[in-house]
């Protein structure tokens, strides 16, 4: 369900009227069919073939339903035998030239194609019938490229079922598969759901599997391709088909968050990550003249954890589904979402999204030049420019092959549909065996910067003598410190080696009573060298180094609300409509605020929290005056001494965005430093 979405109805429309003067299983098939319940259409339509029914019409009927449950290859024959029979439906040709190249008829799909470009009646099919002519120059290429890749299937872990979308989570496989109780009648198939991995012999790919958690996976509905946080705070994944038909577009992405006893209860993540007819039915003037509801899945986190990438046919697009991209913070908000642009986008589907830790984009797609139905590619940017390469054989195939990941550097997972496996989706294990690597060290130089907003046209400047530690371990759970710097005077560290490149690493600087401490977060992961920038260097063994800016703020006392004026940070926590208790995405930001305070004992801080412009005045003022109340309860119960945080509630008065609507971002808690607590000695 979730690898591609069930395709709408959008041809064949003429057809319906010869419903009055069908014969009762062709009846029977059309209802099933507009309900979305392909697999009991197929049925009804053969039994209608078997009486005598109208050949051309039903068969095209078959061969839609096989197409639109994403079993094109299947649909050949039907489409054959709909034009055999004189159909008069134009983009019949253009479907049956698909099912063909999906078979791996080349040369009958591109004989194919051909007509349909120069005699089609669909604008955007006959772009797409151009599209895959020039594709069809580059197969033979793709065939005969020498690759280093071994694969095998799992055969311990597939089933006669679908298996599909693997994720690495805690040393685990993670992935999607049919073996719910309940059927799904869009395909026939069992309803699919999150389910994990635990391997007894990992090179031989060998363990069990079991439901991954009660919480994410409902009965009467399918859930799969799921993405976690990078410190595994937070899962996002996509929900569908809880209605009781085929429900097409019935498919958002949804976030559960890690508890102590568990995974919480899933919550649909709001516009504009997901656009709904509800939204569609409210008016939201970005939707109008729009159809309303827009397919959202197949989530991935980049490696450092501020990308979301998702498949979408919201608008916007360069084609059917797009890959998509938005920021997403540790505390899991998603904002500034946007399309990732037509060098990766094609007329056709690009699905299944996955950064590499060296920073590499992978996806599957038909619109590419590829050699079967989806094919898996990978996306590297060198000097501004993006290049788009397909895997090859054996990555590739004459069938679908999509959703890889990497386990470690040479080891990972895909799916494919390929004749030899278990049945319909399986999961494969694949071995990168490329020959004499390149060895590569990397080294860390760390500059501390000053700035002072009172002076923001001096700029940043170098700090000398700013003390420095380097930690393994992330902001909230630093674990050995590796080294100690003081800087020079143009506030620099010796350069020192990185012996571990995919550890998470912290950098905590302080330079005097008059600056911030900070710790930020350091990775390398998505900053390795691309694999096509090392093939193309003469040395086997390299040493690059890499340079990070750490700012410190110059403390600066904010004696009015003003928003030109010295906050401790650019933090900010919102709350739910009308209420004042501190959620869990608002925790998480916390957590890091509380590290902050601590390391920098001298502030006093003024909590300053504010609500929408719904509701009066008074009650609004109640109101923001708890919510301050509960972030200063918080972070007291977290160590913080209570005579550092003042509590203060604004109401309505400083609204971030003007508007009387119920708008989130008005329902926040700000920080901003109002004094010096004491000088440390």
């Amino acid at each position: 369900m979730f690898r591609i979405r069930i395709l709408p109805t959008v041809t064949f429309l003429f057809l319906v009227g010869a419903l009055l003067s069908c014969t009762t299983p062709f009846k029977q098939g059309m209802k099933s069919y507009e309900n979305i319940e392909f697999h009991k259409a197929i049925g009804h339509f053969e039994d209608a073939l078997k009486k005598g029914g109208d050949k051309a019409k039903i068969n095209q009927f078959i061969a839609e339903s096989y197409r639109r449950s994403n079993r094109i290859r299947e649909a050949e024959p039907y489409y054959k035998a709909a034009l055999d029979a004189n159909s008069s439906d134009d983009e019949v040709r253009f479907y049956y030239a698909m099912a063909l190249k999906a078979n791996g008829k080349y040369e009958e799909a591109k004989q194919r194609f051909e007509l349909y470009s120069t005699s089609g009646g669909n604008t955007d099919l006959i772009r797409r019938a151009k599209s895959e002519l020039q594709n069809f120059d580059k197969i033979k290429e793709i065939l005969s490229k020498k690759t280093y890749f071994e694969v095998e299937n799992c055969q311990a872990l597939n089933t006669e079922v679908a298996e599909y979308g693997p994720v690495v989570y805690n040393n685990q496989l993670v992935f999607t598969s049919a073996r719910k109780d309940e059927t799904y009648l869009g395909t026939g198939a069992k309803k699919e759901g999150i389910y994990v991995y635990e391997f007894n012999n990992l090179d031989q790919c060998q363990g069990s599997a079991r439901m991954f958690d009660a919480n994410l996976n409902l009965s009467n509905a399918n859930e799969g391709t799921p993405a976690f946080a990078h410190d595994g705070s937070f899962v996002i994944f996509a929900r569908s088909g809880t209605g009781e038909k085929g429900d097409a577009n019935d498919v958002h992405l949804y976030i559960s968050r890690r508890a102590e006893d568990g995974w919480s209860e899933p919550e649909i993540l709001p516009y504009p990550i997901n656009i709904s007819q509800s939204l569609y039915e409210a008016g939201n003037q970005e939707l109008q003249g729009s159809k309303g509801d827009y397919w959202s899945a197949q989530p991935a986190i980049s490696p450092d954890g501020k990308r979301l990438y998702f498949v979408s046919d919201r608008p916007g697009g360069s084609g059917k589904l797009d890959v998509w991209r938005a920021d997403i913070s540790s505390g899991g908000r998603i904002s500034n979402i946007r399309n990732v642009g037509s060098s990766l986008n094609t007329l056709g589907n690009e699905l299944f999204p996955y950064v590499s830790e060296a920073g590499v984009l992978y996806f599957a797609s038909d619109g590419h030049p590829g050699i079967g139905g989806l094919d898996i590619f990978e996306a590297v940017r060198i000097g501004g420019k993006t290049t788009i390469k397909n895997l090859g054989v054996p990555m590739n195939s004459y069938g679908d092959d999509f959703g890889l990941v990497f386990r470690d550097d040479t080891t990972g997972y895909f799916t494919s549909n390929r004749e030899g496996g278990k049945g319909n989706d399986d999961i494969y294990v694949f071995h990168d065996v490329t020959p004499d690597k390149k060895i590569v060290r990397y080294n860390l130089v760390i500059n501390v910067l000053g700035f002072d907003k009172s002076k923001p046209d001096q700029g940043e400047y170098p700090l000398s003598s700013a003390k420095v530690g380097f930690y393994k371990g992330d902001e909230l759970h630093k674990g050995q410190k590796l080294h100690d710097f003081e800087t020079s005077t143009q506030g620099k560290t010796p350069v020192f080696p990185l012996t571990d490149i995919r550890a998470d690493y912290t950098i905590y600087a302080e330079a005097g009573e008059e600056y911030l401490k900070k710790e930020v977060d350091y990775t390398l992961v998505g900053s390795f060298i691309p694999q096509e920038i090392l093939d193309q260097m003469e040395e086997h063994e390299i040493d690059t180094t890499y340079e990070v800016d750490v700012v410190l703020e110059k403390i600066i006392v904010s004696e009015t609300l003003d928003y030109d004026s010295t906050y401790v940070t650019e933090l900010e926590i919102n709350f739910d409509f009308n209420k004042y208790d501190i959620r869990p995405d608002a925790a998480v930001e916390l957590d890091k605020f509380v590290v902050f305070l601590k390391d920098n004992p001298q502030i006093i801080i003024e909590l300053s929290s504010h609500t929408d412009a719904v509701g009066t005045d008074p009650n609004n003022e109640v109101l923001s005056q708890n919510r301050a109340e509960s972030t200063r309860a918080y972070l007291v119960d977290k160590g913080i001494e209570p005579n550092r945080i003042v509590a203060k509630g604004y109401g309505e008065r400083y609204l971030k965005i003007k508007t009387e609507d119920a708008e989130e971002r008005n329902r926040r808690t700000e920080f901003r430093i109002i004094g010096i607590a004491r000088k440390r000695r």
